[in-house]
């Protein structure tokens, strides 16, 4: 059970809940958004911090504080889903949650300073899934990210990962100076987010940076970027498109591994299966698809050997599928 305090808001005088920690062990854990008949508005200091049991956290849109080190220290902890309603963000609140992968924010405000927060606590490689509320003033959208909107909820859905860096610090005992220098292309992916926005060009436009961090993370980029086109340019859409096609058969080795493990892994909620399900089935401009034949056969001998019957049926419907698109010109 949850421990908590009621506590009386110093501005206005307004009662509330402070949730200090949780009694007893919790995987996943799902903060109330009422107790007691109060609204759950603030996570203490020190409230969760060094638990190993967490894995998940989703905390309600009442929530408008997270104190110092809330969840310092969760090991396990791999998601958190929250929304933009956070007004306060005290220092180290997932600091050293070295396991943290995924971060689910939905945006109702047009409020981006907490993803900007949680990446100032964590220089280790992390994912954002955005649901962004789209406002009467948003005006039209491309059709292709028409595509990726909740039609009943009007939301806008973007899929973004930040790559890690790495400060190096060097002590010139000549000069007596300390230099330091900044490996990866983490920080400078962190800049592609303000306050009020996140620059997606921007974005894009660091895709040759991340090749340099490795295949594995620019191939992250590049399918999210593919599969939630918001702002997404046609030169930045060729750019990763091409970019998958020469990496092709190791990129579907590692969604197969992915999606045939995933009670197993992390960012579960983003369905990874889901992931693998919509590269195969992505059309280029030309109506060709995303690997040539020889790899969806390579990809179909794999599955088939590790013996993922169900990725392996699915595997062979796309291939099948995609033979009569290229035999006939005919996409359907």
């Amino acid at each position: 059970m949850f421990c908590y305090e009621k506590k009386e808001h110093k501005k206005d005088g307004h009662e509330y809940i402070e949730i200090t920690g949780f009694d007893g062990k919790i995987e996943h854990l799902v903060v109330p958004d009422i107790i007691d008949g109060i609204k759950v508005e603030a996570i203490g200091n020190h409230a969760f911090s060094g638990r190993s049991d967490i894995v998940s956290i989703s905390l309600p849109e009442t929530i408008k504080t997270l104190y110092g080190f809330a969840f310092h220290d969760c090991r396990n902890l791999r998601e958190i889903s929250l929304f933009d309603s956070l007004d306060d963000y005290y220092d180290g609140v997932c600091r050293q949650c070295d396991n943290l992968e995924l971060v689910e924010i939905t945006v109702n405000r047009s409020w981006y300073e907490v993803i900007r927060n949680f990446l100032a606590d964590n220089d280790k490689t992390l994912s954002f899934l955005v649901h962004t509320k789209i406002s009467e003033e948003a005006g039209l959208l491309e059709n292709e990210e028409k595509n990726t909107v909740d039609n009943e909820a009007d939301y806008l859905d973007s899929f973004l990962t930040f790559p890690e860096y790495v400060y190096d610090f060097n002590e010139n005992t000549m000069a007596r100076t300390i230099q330091f220098s900044i490996a990866g292309a983490g920080m400078f992916y962190r800049e592609c987010v303000d306050r009020r926005k996140i620059d997606y060009r921007q974005y894009d436009s660091l895709f040759s940076k991340a090749i340099i961090d490795g295949s594995k993370m620019a191939e992250n980029i590049a399918v999210a970027r593919l599969l939630y086109p918001v702002e997404l340019s046609d030169g930045s859409r060729k750019t990763y498109e091409d970019f998958i096609s020469v990496n092709g058969e190791n990129l579907l080795k590692r969604l197969i591994e992915q999606s045939a493990n995933l009670g197993q892994s992390s960012w579960g909620s983003c369905k990874k299966l889901d992931f693998l399900e919509r590269i195969l089935s992505y059309r280029k401009d030309d109506g060709e698809g995303m690997f040539l034949s020889k790899v969806m056969d390579a990809a179909v001998q794999y599955a088939s050997m590790k013996g993922y019957t169900t990725i392996t049926a699915m595997l062979m419907d796309k291939t099948s599928h995609q033979s009569v698109v290229e035999e006939t010109g005919f996409f359907f």
